[in-house]
C-alpha cells in the first residue's frame, strides 16, 4: 500500500509518540539496524522507521525505507522527527524547530573550494519549504495554533552530543542556527540524492551547554511528544498533492 509519509525517528522513544496516536499500527519489521512499522496517522498511511542514532544509521533507514516505497508509487513526504539540542539564543526547552535549511557541521573541505558545511559534490545547504511557500506558511500557522513556541530555520547536524563551547563556534560559523541533532543532514542528503521531499521537526530536549545530558533524559519524552503533535499539525496542508515539500540545491 502507497503510504503519505515516511517518518525517521532516531530512538524509539521518538517513534512512540506516532505510535501511541495512531489508529493502525502493523507488525515491526527489522531492516539491518532500522525497524520499520506500517500504521495509519490521522488518517494518512505511514511508515514509522526507528533508524538508530547516527548520521550513518539515518541515511541507511531513510535509503531502506525510500527504496522500500519506490514501488509502491507516489514519492512519500519524509520527516525527520524526534529531539534535538537548541543553539539558538530564542530556542528554549519544550519548543519545537522545523527546519527550513540543513547542514553538515563536520564537513570541512574548503582545501578544495567547498563552503564550510558542505560534502564535496552536494548542495552547500539542503533546503526545505521553499518551493511550496504558501503551503509551508499556512502549515506554520496551523501549528501556531498548536504551539506558540514553534521556530522554523537552519538546522544543523553533527556526530557530537554538542558542548557550551561547540555551540558557540556553531553559532559563529553557522548564523542563524536553532538546533542541533545527529540525523536530519543525513537524511536530507539521502532525499536531495533521490530527489524525496523532505522536512525536519524537533522538539528540543535540551540547550547545549554543561546540563545538557541531563536535561535530554529529563525532557526525552516530552520533547519527542511535542515533536509528534507538530508534525501531525503539520498533514492537513504539507500532504496535499499540490504542497509537496522540495529539497532545494545549493544556495
Amino acid at each position: 500500500m502507497q503510504v503519505d509519509a515516511i517518518i525517521i525517528t532516531a530512538m524509539d522513544d521518538e517513534a512512540q509518540p506516532f505510535l501511541d496516536r495512531a489508529t493502525e499500527v502493523g507488525e515491526a519489521t527489522r531492516v539491518g539496524h532500522a525497524v520499520y512499522r506500517r500504521v495509519t496517522l490521522a488518517g494518512h498511511p505511514m511508515l514509522v522507521v526507528r533508524s538508530g542514532i547516527g548520521l550513518v544509521n539515518a541515511a541507511g533507514a531513510a535509503t531502506s525505507a525510500i527504496l522500500a516505497t519506490q514501488s509502491e508509487g507516489g514519492e512519500p513526504l519524509v520527516i525527520s522527527a524526534g529531539t534535538a539540542g537548541g543553539v539558538g539564543p530564542a530556542v528554549r526547552v519544550g519548543d519545537v524547530v522545523v527546519g527550513s535549511d540543513y547542514v553538515n557541521v563536520d564537513a570541512d573541505a574548503r582545501v578544495f573550494g567547498y563552503e564550510l558545511g558542505q560534502v564535496p559534490k552536494m548542495p552547500a545547504r539542503y533546503s526545505a519549504l521553499a518551493a511550496h511557500r504558501e503551503a509551508a506558511d499556512r502549515a506554520v500557522l496551523r501549528v501556531a495554533e498548536v504551539s506558540a513556541s514553534v521556530h522554523v530555520g537552519l538546522v544543523v547536524s553533527s556526530y557530537s552530543f554538542v558542548t557550551a563551547e561547540r555551540a558557540a563556534e556553531i553559532i559563529g560559523q553557522f548564523p542563524g542556527a536553532l538546533a542541533t541533532d545527529m540525523e536530519s543532514v543525513a537524511i536530507a542528503q539521502t532525499c536531495h540524492v533521490y530527489g524525496r521531499p523532505f522536512l525536519s521537526v524537533r522538539g528540543i530536549s535540551d540547550l547545549c551547554g554543561p546540563i545538557a545530558g541531563s536535561d535530554f533524559l529529563s525532557h526525552v519524552d516530552d520533547a519527542a511528544d511535542r515533536s509528534a503533535i507538530v508534525t501531525i499539525a503539520l498533514f492537513d496542508e504539507l500532504l496535499q498533492p499540490a504542497a509537496a515539500v522540495n529539497v532545494g540545491g545549493k544556495r
